[in-house]
């Protein structure tokens, strides 16, 4: 009901009236993440009538991350079920771009697709008209970089151009400070067990289940619990697909409000992280050449007691007759373990995507034997004990490899350890708190443990390579370089060769794989053989095959050693510095072997993060942690220089293991959008004699609010269950559009008349969400999409809206990437089957609060 009041002029005849509009159930502004831009043509101007794609470049910062979009014709999207507007496309065959760039900087771009197709899109870096770089994505979500290597400072254009017809959604980034900022642009959507649950009690706790409301658990050891729902809500949960592992989330929820649990994760799935590429003809010596085999077994000893190298994989091909592949047969352990089926360890081969013999294949680079026929191993004297933890397609679950390496510590089993170095070619699992604490009982008994750190040639940590435990590694080809596919980011500790099938980096005319003991199936029978595969699966073993020539050495070997001569450059080959994208460099058995020969200890500190960047809208605090490898005495450590912009506070010693340096960003000392590159330097000693830890901190005062741009925002009140298909549907709908860098935006409340404007809010509950539509298919918060969820995205919760009520002054903060599960972000649950939010209608005239009734 509108509300008059009298407004009477001085000296008018007649008195005025006009209408006084109620309060706004709901209003609010969303700030915009820093460094964002948004291409100049998206279907949000293209929508218009009259418009057409811009034929002028669009100058960009130094930082940024900007998404676009790009279609090679026009079209409509299909109809999805409850959207009753076609929602259409037009062209759009490229986009211009001027940016600064310098020596040694790239540019990422990161290619999504639509729900009209998936076409390639190519960029390319140009200085007048002269390619410097290009690169070309292979379907939607692939990640190409772009390089200016040793070309001079300057201005450079950049095209992003379709090679198909349909839409796509993109994705550029480019950051100047050098660092890795892992930046993930999709929902987390990590895949896990309906019904099931990790579980690890709180201190002093115990384990309540039998008293639980039905709930039944399986000790793993330590404080940890593989959990089942009810058996009525668990059956539900299995049969239900999407709508099972939603029912499994709001579960684990519930449970992570009760005290006696300080951690509940799903039980998620991981796979193995290699990809099969038949090579018959290829050399079978380039891996180990490039990292010096040789040289460690010329200097080796030996007839040594054999290391067993545990690996944790898919188990081993056995034969009709029982025998183990005959390469592998006189090294195999006879104290394997099969997590999956149990029994015997053997790989039965996969009916998904081919027989590839993924544990087999490992093994061999380990420990194939020399026995005049085949291939052999790094450490081919020594013992691999297979633990079998995937199974059909490549595939386990988290608890079944946290009770494989528990068996192997000999934390559950009992006894000593059944193995002293342990290789895990697997991966894709966030930061799970059961894991981490079985990794840190193993590396307590000395136990050395590596893993591939995955191929999805992205920056987010995966687990468990990412663990500060495990040796993470990363891959090259045969000529040094990093492979294509190989993840990269500050979590990774080595390289090793993982070979990549696109190249030929050591000009033998041959693809780049790695040729290693593998089989396939014949009449329903496992037969023995070998293929080439790549992956960073391939590069984790010869790490594992180094470590156990060493243990062979030096067999009280352990974690804090190994990393200390890591940091100090004698487990590698030589580079300056660490990098992103090879840590402290590709592994040198011969270096390595010698190293563990001589037994000199080396103790250093080292800091984590060993980077810090420091901004006033990000981060402006940090705590670096300094840990001791070694066992040599550390003393008198101080700050002996640092950046005036910077504070410093050290606190704790190394000796005792609570040493610890915060930073704190100094921002009225620094240049806007000019980032500032310093060092804090630790001093200190090592039984008296001097040393220095050099910390690189990266410092910014960002000023570019008022440039923010992340493209038209639509506002949406949205229910609080998703449809069948996995949508959510907007209720209500506002249109912001960008002003000073941040978006406002103001709900109506229902007035009760018809027609209903798309803006009025009816009473009850909903989320908060806002975001762009850049391909005009009426979803928002896709991939390469902006969004904002209120309070946090990732961390959406309900609002009430009730009648009379106003919220107001309600804030968010809307960013292309999305949240990832990590140590700093342990609530983020998965997204499954997250497919965006549904808009009522996607023209600006009809949700802007213009006045006009539209008919919702």
């Amino acid at each position: 009901m509108a509300l008059l009041t009298g407004c009477g002029g001085g000296s008018g005849g007649s008195d005025a009236v006009s209408p006084i509009a109620p309060p706004s159930p709901l209003s609010g502004v969303i700030s915009i993440e820093a460094n964002s831009r948004v291409d100049q043509d998206t279907m949000d101007q293209l929508g218009l009538d009259g418009a057409r794609p811009a034929t002028v470049s669009l100058g960009l910062p130094d930082n940024f991350v900007l998404a676009g979009y790009l279609a090679g014709s026009g079209g409509s999207y299909p109809t999805l079920t409850d959207q009753g507007v076609i929602f259409s496309y037009e062209s759009d065959a490229e986009d211009l771009y001027n940016i600064p760039m310098a020596k040694g900087q790239s540019i990422v771009l990161e290619a999504f697709g639509s729900r009209a197709g998936n076409p390639a899109l190519r960029i390319e870096l140009t200085d007048n008209g002269r390619i410097v770089d290009s690169a070309e994505t292979g379907s939607a979500g692939s990640r190409v970089v772009v390089e200016l290597g040793d070309e001079a400072e300057g201005e450079y254009s950049l095209t992003v151009r379709t090679l198909g017809s349909g839409p796509a959604r993109y994705v550029i980034s480019k950051n100047s400070v050098g660092t890795a900022t892992q930046l993930n642009f999709d929902w987390p959507d990590y895949d896990f067990v309906p019904g099931e649950a990790l579980v690890s009690m709180a201190e002093g706790r115990t384990s309540s289940f039998a008293v639980n409301a039905g709930i039944s658990g399986r000790y793993l050891g330590g404080a940890d619990w593989l959990v089942s729902m009810p058996v009525a809500a668990t059956s539900s949960a299995a049969n239900s697909g999407i709508a099972g592992q939603q029912i499994t989330l709001e579960w684990i929820r519930e449970l992570r409000k009760r005290l006696e649990y300080k951690s509940v994760v799903p039980n998620y799935f991981f796979r193995t992280q290699a990809t099969p590429v038949d090579e018959p003809d290829y050399s079978l010596n380039w891996h180990y050449d490039l990292v010096n085999a040789p040289i460690a077994w010329q200097i080796g000893n030996a007839g040594l007691t054999p290391v067993h190298v545990a690996v944790l994989d898919s188990g081993l091909l056995q034969d009709s007759e029982g025998h183990w592949h005959p390469d592998l047969q006189q090294n195999v352990a006879p104290e394997g373990r099969d997590f999956i089926d149990g029994g015997e360890p053997v790989d039965p081969g996969s009916s998904v995507g081919g027989d590839v013999y993924h544990g087999t294949h490992v093994a061999g680079t380990i420990g194939a034997a020399l026995n005049n026929e085949g291939i052999g191993g790094i450490a081919f004297e020594s013992k691999i004990v297979p633990v079998r933890v995937l199974g059909e397609g490549g595939v386990g679950t988290s608890d079944q490899l946290i009770a494989g390496i528990r068996w192997v510590t000999g934390e559950t089993s009992g006894g000593s350890p059944k193995a002293q170095v342990v290789n895990m070619s697997l991966g894709g699992l966030p930061q799970i708190e059961a894991l981490e604490s079985a990794l840190r009982y193993g590396v307590g008994k000395r136990l050395l443990f590596v893993a591939a750190a995955g191929n999805s040639a992205t920056s987010v940590p995966s687990y468990p390579a990412a663990s500060r435990h495990v040796l993470s590694v990363s891959a090259v080809d045969a000529g040094g370089r990093p492979a294509s596919y190989s993840n990269f980011g500050s979590w990774i500790d080595i390289a090793a060769p993982g070979g990549d099938a696109s190249r030929d980096g050591n000009l033998d005319g041959l693809a780049d794989v790695v040729w290693s003991t593998s089989g396939e199936r014949r009449g329903g029978v496992s037969v023995p053989g070998y293929r080439g595969l790549q992956g960073t699966s391939m590069a984790s073993p010869h790490v594992a095959g180094v470590l156990a020539l060493m243990k062979m050495e030096m067999p009280l070997l352990d974690m804090t050693t190994i990393r200390g001569w890591l940091e100090s450059g004698l487990l590698t080959q030589p580079q300056d510095g660490r990098t992103d994208r090879l840590g402290w460099g590709i592994i040198d058995a011969g270096k390595a072997v010698a190293k563990a020969i001589d037994g000199e200890p080396v103790t250093v500190l080292s800091a984590s993060p060993a980077v810090v960047s420091l901004s006033n809208e990000g981060i402006s605090t940090q705590l670096v942690e300094i840990q001791k490898f070694g066992d040599a005495s550390v003393s008198a450590e101080k700050v002996a220089s640092q950046p005036e912009w910077l504070g410093v506070e050290l606190s704790g010693s190394a000796e005792n293991g609570d040493l610890e340096l915060l930073l704190t960003l100094k921002p009225d000392l620094l240049d806007p959008d000019e980032p500032a590159r310093g060092v804090v330097e630790i001093a200190y000693e090592v039984d008296l004699s001097p040393n220095t830890l050099s910390i690189p901190v990266i410092g910014q005062l960002l000023s570019d609010e008022q440039a923010r741009d992340a493209g038209r925002h639509f506002v949406l009140l949205v229910g609080t269950e998703p449809t069948d298909g996995g949508f959510y549907l907007a209720q209500s709908q506002v249109v912001a559009d960008v002003e000073n860098g941040q978006y406002r935006f103001r709900f109506e409340p229902d007035d009760g008349e018809a027609p209903r404007r798309l803006s009025e809010v009816t009473p009850g509950e909903y989320f908060l969400v806002a975001g762009t539509d850049l391909d005009g298919d009426g979803l928002i918060c896709q991939a390469g999409e902006a969004c904002a969820e209120y309070p946090v995205s990732g961390l959406r919760e309900v609002i009430a809206i009730e009648k009379g009520q106003s919220l107001s002054d309600i804030r968010m903060t809307t960013s292309f990437s999305r949240p990832t599960i990590s140590e700093s972000t342990p609530d983020i649950l998965p997204r499954p089957g997250f497919k965006g939010y549904k808009l009522l209608e996607t023209s600006p005239s009809a949700s802007t609060n213009d006045g006009a009734k539209a008919v919702q």
